[in-house]
Formats: structure tokens, sequence, C-alpha cells
């Protein structure tokens, strides 16, 4: 028996674009679910589910959240179509560590984002995670973050280059987190290459074309064999997300972000 038997899951949650998702989603759940578990859907397309779905949900749970997982053919509902409301939005791409350890939060039966009215507004989201985010990593689960507390900032990484705004803005975010930061470029690789200080790399990919893009990082997992290299990117599509987990990333995370 699944531990997700008692969590209403719908949709075609083995569709390529979900089933990484789904995987985490199943990794997550506690052995035991407290108070109320809340529904996931799985929207592969507009209209595979209505607001009538939804409503049905919050009628029989109106303090549980609902998640939507939007693919690939949803995107750009918000504002030609029709969206589910009542509900927590996500595109696939949008979804990270801190969502998945905020769910288990809720779950396990303590505070977390999903234990939020689902009437908020935008700005109101992003107050919360701004206070989230000034609170330490620790004790997050399948997190590869926590194995180490040294990290190593690419800013621009198709080219391996430096940008000085983006390395502050990530070094300061780490930085909070309690970890250590350093930068990574052209003419430091090979100091780094044989540092203990390289356990993690954080690489924002910039504007480069897709192809430097996975060079680069096939590059940096050439020269950190044990590294730990999680790829912040704008909106990866699945074959991309394959793509760049085969040149060596273990983690891709979906810019704009929330922390």
């Amino acid at each position: 028996m699944l531990k997700t038997d008692s969590i209403p899951i719908l949709g075609d949650v083995y569709r390529s674009e979900f089933a990484s998702v789904y995987r985490r989603i199943l990794e997550t759940v506690p052995d035991s679910v407290l108070g109320y578990s809340g529904s996931i859907l799985f929207q592969s397309y507009p209209g595979e589910f209505s607001q009538a779905d939804v409503d049905r949900f919050i009628t029989a749970e109106p303090f549980s959240p609902v998640l939507v997982f939007l693919g690939s053919a949803s995107e750009g509902e918000a504002r030609t179509g029709h969206p589910l409301v009542g509900c927590f939005r996500f595109y696939v791409h949008q979804w990270n560590e801190e969502y998945q350890h905020q769910l288990f939060l809720y779950w396990s039966g303590k505070p977390s984002f999903f234990s939020l009215p689902r009437t908020l507004e935008n700005d109101e989201i992003a107050i919360f995670h701004a206070a989230s985010a000034s609170c330490p990593m620790n004790n997050r689960p399948n997190g590869n973050i926590l194995f180490h507390r040294n990290v190593l900032i690419v800013s621009r990484l198709g080219t391996l280059g430096n940008d000085s705004a983006m390395n502050q803005f990530l070094a300061f975010f780490y930085r909070q987190q309690g970890f250590k930061t350093d930068f990574l470029n052209q003419n430091t690789i090979t100091s780094y290459k044989s540092s203990s200080f390289a356990g993690m790399i954080i690489a924002d990919a910039d504007d480069s074309p897709f192809s430097e893009i996975l060079e680069s990082v096939q590059r940096l997992r050439q020269n950190f064999a044990d590294s730990t290299i999680t790829v912040y990117t704008n909106s990866p599509r699945i074959n991309e997300k394959i793509d760049l987990q085969n040149a060596g990333a273990n983690e891709i995370i979906s810019k704009p972000v929330f922390w």
C-alpha cells in the first residue's frame, strides 16, 4: 500500500514532464499524514480538470490545500484561459526543494506555506517566502544541499565568466543560510579542482545558447567529479532538464524562483 493512499492524486502522473515531481512527492510523504491531507492534480492540458473538480475537494476538506501541477501545454493559461482558482498552481519546472520541504512540514502537522489561506494574494505569498528565506536550511529531507557547507558560485554559466551583481546576490542568500561561499570562473577552476571546498557548485545559467550551457556543465562535472552541481536556468523544458542531468547536473531549478 502506498503511503499516498490517503491523499487524492489525479492526472497522468507518469507523463514524462510530471514523473520526476510525482516521484519526489512520494518521497516526501511521511509514514503517517497528520490532519488534512489535501489533494493533488496533475493537469496535462487546459480544461482537463474543471473548477467544479477543485470545488468538490474544497467542500470535502475546506482547510486543506489543493495543489495543481501544470504541464507545458498549460503555459499562458493565466493570460488567455480560465485558470483554476482556490488552489496552489505550479508549473512543473517551478517545483523546488523549498516547496518540497513546506509540503513535508504540512503533512507532518507543522506550520507551512500550505497551511496558509487559499485566498492569499501574490504579494502576501512573497512576504511569506521572504520571511522563510531568513531561516537556515536545517533538517531538510531529500536534499543534497545538506551534505556540504561550502559553496562555489558560477554566475555566468555559459561562459564560466563573472557577473558581480549576480555573484553578490547568490553569495548573500547562501551566507544567510550558513554556508561559506566563494566564486568560480575560468581563472579559478584549476585552483579549486583538487580542493575540498568544492563540495557544492551553484551555477546560474546566463543567456548563452543552450549548447554552451551544456558544455559548461559537462566541464564542471569533469573537473569536479564529486561535487553536487545545482543549475538555475530560465523555465527549463523536460528535454532540457534531461540533457542537463545527463551533462552532470544534480539539480535543475527554474527561474524566477521563490526561496
